[in-house]
């Protein structure tokens, strides 16, 4: 789980201008693993993207590194 954390955070930073602001948090649901993600002001419009595209682009991603080791995935945005 740690690998796609570190997958998560690199995505992301690559998106954002401050990446010290990024926060990422999980949590455990039976086989589920829910990441949680919150950026700086004025940032999280980046991430999304534009109806939501790169949001789900970055899901996809997730969810196929997780398939490696058996886990189901989702990835939420906070405000």
């Amino acid at each position: 789980m740690e690998k796609l954390e570190k997958l998560l955070k690199y995505i992301v930073s690559e998106m954002v201008k401050t990446q010290e602001a990024i926060n990422i948090t999980h949590e455990e649901k039976k086989d589920l693993i829910i990441f949680k993600i919150r950026v700086a002001d004025g940032e999280l419009g980046k991430v999304i993207g534009k109806n939501g595209l790169t949001a789900n682009s970055i899901r996809g991603v997730m969810q196929a590194a997780a398939v490696k080791d058996k886990l189901n995935v989702n990835v939420e945005f906070l405000d």
